[in-house]
């Protein structure tokens, strides 16, 4: 009764094992999918104009959108870390001409010293300017986790319903990651240090997925056989 019951239990790790490494692999194959429509995006032709139209707002397009950043609604990522400096994230609504729906626009990252408060730094783009970079698709999974800290509030991730709640007019279902325009000089600086730094597009990569799934189904592999051989093997009697 005792190596049936050791051997159910080995035969249930296994399970468990394998399961996680199933999961691994639907991840993988998610993961090249959304690789494959990343690359099917960015080789569309890039959206430039200064008036644009939800339906060309496709994720991974390339794009230059212009308008006018509206800074007093625009939303703060807590707790980044950029190249081991601590920062908060800046996202600003972009008003578009000719339509009522805005743009987020990630505009890079802002030193913090607690990656929580900005303390005096000085990050703003006032007036009608022009942001290019790649369209990527805004996270719904509520979960932003809004929080205030000495007045000022600041968010865990991107909330494509929670944050458009906080605002007067819809916003699109995709994001413009910015990057540096050195052309137009469309950083701010502040006592010398160039603000906001732009972040870098996620690479288009495949993740540890396959190693993940090859080390659960290896476990899984390894905790049957032993199950097999240590345990419900009869003992081999001894004969003198």
């Amino acid at each position: 009764m005792r190596r049936i019951v050791l051997f159910s239990l080995t035969l249930a790790i296994g399970l468990l094992c394998s399961g996680l490494g199933t999961w691994q692999i639907r991840r993988l194959a998610a993961r090249r999918a959304a690789n494959r429509q990343a690359l099917a995006g960015r080789d569309l032709e890039p959206l430039t104009g200064d008036s644009v139209r939800a339906p060309h707002l496709v994720p991974y397009r390339r794009a230059s959108l212009f308008g006018a950043p509206d800074e007093r609604r625009e939303f703060l990522l807590r707790n980044r870390l950029v190249r081991g400096v601590p920062a908060i994230l800046v996202v600003t609504p972009l008003r578009l001409p000719g339509t009522d729906t805005a743009v987020l626009v990630n505009r890079g990252y802002v030193p913090s010293l607690n990656a929580v408060d900005p303390g005096s730094a000085t990050w703003s783009e006032a007036g009608r300017r022009r942001f290019s970079g790649i369209l990527l698709p805004t996270p719904d999974r509520g979960d932003g986790a809004p929080l205030s800290h000495a007045g000022q509030e600041t968010w865990r991730a991107l909330d494509l319903r929670g944050m458009g709640a906080r605002l007067p007019y819809p916003i699109a279902a995709v994001y413009l990651l910015a990057e540096p325009d050195s052309s137009e000089g469309d950083t701010h600086t502040v006592r010398g240090r160039v603000y906001p730094f732009r972040a870098e597009p996620p690479p288009l990569d495949e993740g540890p997925h396959l190693m993940y799934a090859v080390q659960w189904f290896g476990i899984a592999a390894a905790v049957v056989a032993f199950g097999v051989l240590f345990i419900w093997r009869r003992p081999v009697p001894i004969r003198e």
